[in-house]
């Protein structure tokens, strides 16, 4: 078994799903809510012969970067953010899901919905309908909503024991099989968005690194064979 190929091989698929995920990150710069995740790897111990071991690299999963990001102003009333830890929570055909990106508008039926359609749950699960002729929305901290006729809804934060678990769907939603629970004292903010929290520095320095670990790893292996292919000519030139 030609081991180190199969080791430079491993090395090169992780390092491409690594590049994956930053290419990932640089394309949601400006994608609102987005959090950032880098890929976690680990050592791969197998079995090569009588009390050998060989190392294999393999990518285990991705950590998400929950670091709040900035919070921009917009001026448009159904522009809402989280100031702290917390998701929205908003109907989908699947069920509940979750989200940071609160950029929402108004439905032709006056529901608040996500740019997907997918219509904003108040405390009690309901999609928030906003009264007709009520005039401009408000937003209070709390989480409350009112408009000309006083309050009419209020929005609940949500988060989870185990953030990191949350599966990401896409259009900026999360589902989880965790039950969701009250984030005590959330504050919310109205009129602006939460930016995505990519690093754009961070992320072009690892993708460097990384393409140059992938060519490093291919003038090894393109060594290797080399190294092989002498050998073996070296072997047939003998037995001639």
């Amino acid at each position: 078994m030609d081991t180190t190929a199969y080791i430079g091989l491993s090395r090169q698929i992780a390092l491409q799903n690594r590049l994956d995920v930053i290419a990932g990150n640089i394309a949601n710069l400006d994608t609102t809510g987005f959090k950032a995740e880098v890929l976690r790897f680990e050592t791969v111990w197998q079995p090569a012969g009588r009390a050998v071991r060989l190392a294999y690299v393999q990518d285990v999963g991705r950590i998400r970067d929950l670091r709040e990001g900035a919070l921009e102003s917009t001026g448009n009333p159904l522009d809402f953010a989280i100031s702290g830890p917390g998701y929205f929570t908003v109907g989908t055909p699947n069920g509940p899901a979750y989200t940071r990106a609160g950029q929402f508008k108004l439905s032709p039926t006056g529901e608040l919905v996500t740019a997907a359609g997918h219509p904003l749950l108040d405390e009690n699960g309901s999609p928030v309908a906003v009264p007709p002729d009520g005039g401009e929305v408000s937003l209070a901290a709390d989480g409350t909503l009112s408009a000309a006729g006083g309050p009419f809804a209020r929005i609940q934060v949500v988060d989870f024991a185990d953030p990191q678990a949350l599966e990401r769907l896409g259009d900026g939603l999360y589902r989880t099989d965790q039950a969701p629970q009250p984030v005590e004292n959330a504050r919310l903010e109205q009129g602006v968005r939460e930016g995505s929290n990519v690093e754009p520095v961070l992320e072009i320095t690892r993708m460097m690194e990384t393409v140059r670990a992938f060519e490093a790893t291919q003038r090894m292996l393109d060594i290797h064979h080399e190294l092989e292919r002498r050998t073996v000519q070296g072997v047939l030139g003998q037995a001639a």
